[in-house]
């Protein structure tokens, strides 16, 4: 599994804001929302890959991404304007 930082702080509305730019930008679809007090762990399905849009309060903001799509941890890099995933 690889896993992209997006935010040290665990902002909600940039959590959203981020979902949104994967969902639209990698046209997947969301399998399960699941909310609690501190964290938030959304999974996006995005053609038979599950990535998992994740935010702790302690720890801020990432996207789990499997090892065997590579491709698609690129393209989210790329919406995210981060430099290139390893």
């Amino acid at each position: 599994m690889a896993t992209i930082e997006v935010s040290e702080k665990a902002d909600w509305r940039l959590f959203e804001e981020v979902a949104q730019v994967l969902e639209q930008g990698l046209g997947g679809r969301w399998k399960e929302k699941l909310d609690g007090l501190d964290q938030r762990y959304w999974d996006l399905l995005v053609d038979e890959h599950t990535l998992t849009l994740h935010l702790e309060h302690y720890i801020g903001i990432s996207i789990v991404v499997p090892d065997s799509a590579d491709d698609t941890a690129q393209r989210v890099c790329a919406l995210l304007k981060q430099p290139p995933c390893r």
